[in-house]
C-alpha cells in the first residue's frame, strides 16, 4: 500500500513540475513579443481642413514618421482613397458613407467632430432661421456636408432654399475672405474658417458674429434633441496592411492628443501651422472653443451615426451619401 501511494505522489509531482515548465514556457514566449507605441507607427495620414487635423498634427510632431497628406475637396479625398495613398484620413461623414458604398474599403474608426457649424454675419437682424428668408446666404461645397445640413434644417423650418432666399456657392476660403471685407453679409461656415473670418474683419474695423450655431439647429428637430450632429470622422482604409494593433495604438494616440489639443489651444496653433500653412495659428488657437472636438469611437456612437443619416434622409436624395444608409460593416471592429 505505501509503494502505490508513494509511487502516485511521484507521479503527482512530475505532472505539476510539467505544468510549471509549460506555464513558464508561454510566459517567456509572450514577454518577447514588444508591444507597439506610438513612437513605432509609420503611417500616411489625410489630413482636412478643420479640427480632426489638430491631433494628427500634436501627433506628427511626437513620431516624425507619420506623415500628413492635406486635402481640399471631397473629390481630392475620395481619389486618395481609392488609390490608397493614406492608411487613414480624417473625413467628412457623408463622404465616408459615400467612399463606403463605393466600396473602396472605408471604415469608420471614431468620430472626431460634433458640430461646428456657424452662420456668420456683420449684421444684427438675425435670430433665428427664418430671419435669414430674403437674405443671400453663401455656403460652401454644393451637395456636400455643410450643404446637406444646412438645406435640410431650411427645409425643416418650412423655408424653400429655392424661393425663400439666395443660396450662392463659394469655397470656404473665398466666403471666409469676402465675408471679412464686408463683400458679402451671410455665410454659413466650418471651424477654423469661421475664426478666420472673423479675426480678418476684425483687421478690417468689422465686427463679425456666430449669429446661429447650427449644431443648436439640428437639436431643435423631433428627435434630435439628445443626440449629437456627427460631423468630421476618421477613417481606416484597408487593403494598405495596417494591423488592428497599429490602429488600436493610433486610436488611443488621436484621443489622447485631441485632449491636450483642447486643453493648450495657444500651443497647437503653430503646430497646426506648420503642417498646413494655410490653417493660420491664430485662428486655429481661437477656433478650438468652437470646434467640439471630442473624439469617440464610432461603433459606440452608432446610433447617433444612423440617427443623424435617417434625419437627413427625409428630404435628402440618399445619392448624396452613396445610395443607401450605412450598415454595420460601416463601422471599424479589430478582428
Amino acid at each position: 500500500m505505501k509503494t502505490k501511494v508513494l509511487a502516485f505522489l511521484i507521479c503527482l509531482a512530475m505532472l505539476l513540475c510539467m505544468a510549471g515548465c509549460s506555464k513558464t514556457d508561454t510566459t517567456i514566449k509572450d514577454s518577447s513579443e514588444e508591444p507597439v507605441k506610438l513612437s513605432d507607427l509609420k503611417l500616411a495620414l489625410g489630413t482636412a481642413p478643420g479640427p480632426p487635423t489638430y491631433p494628427l498634427a500634436y501627433m506628427a510632431e511626437q513620431n516624425s514618421n507619420l506623415t500628413l497628406k492635406p486635402w481640399q475637396s471631397g473629390d481630392q479625398l475620395l481619389a486618395m482613397l481609392s488609390s490608397k495613398e493614406v492608411q487613414i484620413s480624417s473625413c467628412p461623414v457623408t463622404t465616408a458613407l459615400i467612399a463606403y458604398n463605393k466600396g473602396l474599403g472605408v471604415q469608420v474608426l471614431d468620430v472626431a467632430v460634433w458640430g461646428m457649424l456657424y452662420v456668420m454675419t456683420t449684421e444684427s437682424d438675425v435670430k433665428s432661421l427664418q430671419d435669414l428668408k430674403g437674405k443671400e446666404v453663401v455656403v460652401s461645397g454644393q451637395g456636400g456636408l455643410h450643404d446637406l445640413i444646412f438645406l435640410h434644417l431650411l427645409k425643416m423650418n418650412n423655408i424653400d432654399p429655392q424661393k425663400d432666399l439666395t443660396l450662392t456657392y463659394l469655397d470656404m476660403s473665398q466666403a471666409s475672405a469676402m465675408l471679412a471685407s464686408g463683400r458679402i453679409k451671410y455665410a454659413v461656415l466650418n471651424e477654423p474658417n469661421s475664426s478666420v473670418a472673423a479675426l480678418n474683419a476684425k483687421k478690417n474695423g468689422l465686427n463679425l458674429n456666430r449669429v446661429l450655431d447650427l449644431t443648436d439647429e439640428w437639436h431643435k428637430l423631433p428627435g434630435q434633441e439628445n443626440v449629437r450632429l456627427p460631423m468630421g470622422t476618421i477613417v481606416i482604409v484597408n487593403g494598405t496592411n495596417v494591423t488592428d494593433e497599429q490602429i488600436d495604438v493610433f486610436e488611443k494616440g488621436f484621443v489622447e492628443a485631441a485632449e491636450w489639443v483642447n486643453s493648450h489651444p495657444d500651443e497647437i496653433g503653430p503646430m497646426v501651422e506648420k503642417y498646413v500653412p494655410w490653417m493660420k495659428a491664430q485662428a486655429v488657437t481661437e477656433s478650438i472653443k468652437y470646434a467640439r472636438l471630442q473624439p469617440n469611437h464610432a461603433a459606440d456612437c452608432q446610433a447617433e451615426v444612423e440617427a443623424f443619416f435617417q434625419e437627413l434622409s427625409k428630404d435628402t436624395d440618399p445619392k448624396a451619401f452613396g445610395g443607401k444608409m450605412p450598415d454595420d460593416g460601416f463601422y471599424y471592429q479589430a478582428q
